[in-house]
C-alpha cells in the first residue's frame, strides 16, 4: 500500500522539468496524428471497395453466363 502512495506521491508533485516544444513539435505530432488517422481511413475503405468490385465481377460473370446461355437455348 506504501508504495501505492508513494506512487500517487510523486504522479502528483512531479519535479520540475526543464524541456522545450517548439513550435515544429507541435506541428510535427500534428501531422502525425493525420496520417495515422488517414492511413486507418484507407487502410480500413481500400480492401472493402475490393472486395465490392470483385463480387460484382462475380455476379456480373455469372449473370452474362446465364444470358448467353438463354440466347443459344433460343436459337
Amino acid at each position: 500500500m506504501s508504495k501505492t502512495y508513494l506512487l500517487l506521491l510523486f504522479l502528483i508533485f512531479p519535479n520540475t522539468a526543464y524541456s522545450y516544444f517548439d513550435p515544429g513539435t507541435g506541428s510535427y505530432i500534428i501531422q502525425i496524428i493525420l496520417a495515422f488517422l488517414a492511413s486507418c481511413y484507407l487502410f480500413i475503405t481500400n480492401p472493402i471497395q475490393f472486395i465490392k468490385s470483385y463480387l460484382k465481377r462475380k455476379r456480373g460473370s455469372k449473370k452474362e453466363k446465364e444470358d448467353r446461355d438463354e440466347s443459344e437455348n433460343k436459337k
